[in-house]
């Protein structure tokens, strides 16, 4: 007789709190893959006015958001390199014609970036780094103490969103009476927020359900909010690895 293929997330029930439209995504992968998915966006994106972004040596995108809001302001030359802070950040360059030269061999933070050797050495490199309103100063300060002129391209601004009271009582509703399995955070920022939206019984059930975190940062940021559950560690923000990383703890919780 032929087994049966049950799908890797079969049962799996998530709340996925990335921005829109990329929460839709994973929650239509999610549930394609057998699983439960419920989207309760914890962060908006709002874009920014910003200059063009030309007659530079080197070109910074540090998300898949600075490249959706600011490649349109790029103006490439032949002396030009484009680097990406990540593999998600380099597929969406890709899509937007704008190919990316420099990219981190494991990791999507600001240390992976400056770990390439590429940028060991940066004197009389001009510099721009495309990123959201408010970002982190490591890579801006790191390539300036490396030698390099470095401007900064502020394509979006990271907003709380507002949630629908009704909307959030059937979400809470549901993670009290059936239960997430596991809750979905991409960034630091969108924990916060979750915390903010959600009410004191919602913030209750977060303290003790697993986190599908992106990163270590986000982990470490998790632990100091009080969040006791366990925490499941993805290889990167992208949908590819964070759905490895749910079929993998899925695997391990079957056997």
């Amino acid at each position: 007789m032929i087994p049966k293929i049950v799908p890797p997330l079969t049962d799996l029930a998530v709340l996925v709190t990335r921005p829109e439209p990329q929460c839709g995504v994973l929650c239509a992968e999610i549930e394609r893959l057998g699983g439960v998915a419920a989207a309760l966006p914890a962060i908006v994106i709002r874009p920014l006015e910003s200059a063009p972004v030309e007659d530079f040596d080197l070109i910074v995108f540090v998300s898949v958001n600075a490249v959706e809001h600011g490649a349109r302001l790029v103006r490439k030359t032949a002396r030009t390199r484009i680097a990406a802070i990540g593999r998600a950040t380099a597929a969406a360059l890709a899509a937007a014609n704008l190919p990316a030269d420099i990219v981190p061999e494991a990791g999507f933070d600001s240390e992976a970036l400056l770990a390439r050797p590429e940028l060991a050495h940066t004197p009389s490199m001009r510099a721009a780094i495309i990123r959201g309103e408010g970002g982190r100063e490591l890579l801006r300060e790191t390539l300036l103490a490396r030698g390099a002129t470095v401007e900064m391209r502020e394509v979006y601004r990271r907003e709380r969103p507002n949630i629908d009271p009704p909307r959030l009582a059937q979400i809470e509703s549901y993670w009290e009476e059936d239960g997430f399995d596991v809750v979905t955070l991409t960034s630091v920022q969108t924990l916060q927020h979750l915390q903010e939206m959600l009410s004191q019984r919602g913030r209750e059930l977060l303290c003790t359900t697993p986190l599908l975190v992106a990163s270590r940062r986000i982990a470490d940021a998790a632990l100091a909010a009080g969040l006791q559950g366990d925490v499941l560690l993805a290889r990167g923000a992208d949908d590819a690895s964070m759905i490895g990383a749910l079929a993998q703890w899925r695997t391990r919780a079957r056997t």
